[in-house]
């Protein structure tokens, strides 16, 4: 694990989302969990060689299983937006189903655990904002939307750090199939504005506010070639083909980046379509 802060740890090597854990004078905050037995086992091992078995509490940045399988290893103690209630609900009883959907080889390796896991729902939940004050640090929990429905950040003023979640990520594509793209620059334009040092993303390298900046660019820049497109009479797969945003990518270019770019240039499409996007 890396550490950020005096205290504020990170591990970003997992099979999976990033892990960070915010040591405070009430016990230990754990941000979102590793995916794989053997990740879980060696986090567990980890916070009991720093002599912090016990979780005081549990954040899901956001309802996708990549970032909750191992919850019921650490605590019951879990937070997440209210909005991540009826997926995490779903997954439990269909875990299985989504994790070879998405990753068959590692459902195949891991089939015995992923079957039998247990998906644990959160305990509290906000709607909008909410403060755990933990004595010597203060996690300020705020709905971000974007990525997800129930997608959240987490500030540690203190520490001038922010764990993102997948609302951004480094050196990998951006993952949108259900994001809702007017939230979600929105919440770029205020990391941008945050007293920040540190950015925790939810897959990828350390960062900066560059990274939010970045981001922002590359969603505002296809938003705008998409509705000028879009009113002139362009098709879907038109609007697809005449969006050239290399200028603008977040990370460097590769078919799967391509391919990503598509999807989401597709599904930027469908919000301007029904009215959902405006500059």
């Amino acid at each position: 694990m890396v550490r950020i802060t005096d205290n504020i740890l990170a591990e970003t090597e997992y099979l999976g989302c990033n892990i960070g854990c915010v040591f405070t004078e009430q016990g230990p905050v754990l941000v979102d969990t590793p995916a794989l037995p053997g990740d879980i086992r060696d986090l567990s091992q980890r916070l009991r060689s720093l002599s912090h078995p016990d979780i005081a509490y549990l954040i899901y940045t956001h309802e996708h299983f990549d970032h909750l399988i191992g919850g019921a290893h650490f605590t019951r103690r879990i937070v997440a937006h209210q909005d991540t209630v009826s997926e995490i609900t779903y997954l439990k009883e269909s875990l299985p189903k989504e994790v070879n959907r998405f990753f068959p080889d590692i459902y195949r390796q891991h089939k015995e655990a992923f079957d039998s896991a247990e998906i644990v729902l959160p305990q509290i939940t906000f709607e909008r904002e909410l403060t755990l004050h933990m004595g010597d640090r203060t996690l300020r929990l705020f709905h971000a939307g974007g990525h997800s429905a129930g997608s959240l950040a987490v500030h540690i003023p203190e520490d001038k750090v922010l764990f993102a979640g997948d609302n951004i990520v480094s050196d990998m594509p951006l993952v949108t199939p259900t994001s809702l793209f007017r939230g979600w620059i929105d919440f770029l334009h205020m990391v941008e504005a945050m007293d920040i040092d540190i950015i925790i993303p939810g897959h990828g390298v350390l960062c900066g506010r560059e990274a939010a900046t970045k981001t922002r660019v590359y969603f505002e820049a296809m938003r705008d070639r998409v509705m000028n497109l879009f009113d002139r009479g362009a098709s879907q797969e038109e609007i697809i083909r005449e969006t050239d945003l290399t200028t603008y990518l977040p990370v460097a270019q590769n078919e799967t980046v391509k391919q990503q770019v598509a999807s989401t240039v597709a599904a930027m499409y469908e919000q301007v379509k029904k009215g959902m996007l405006g500059a």
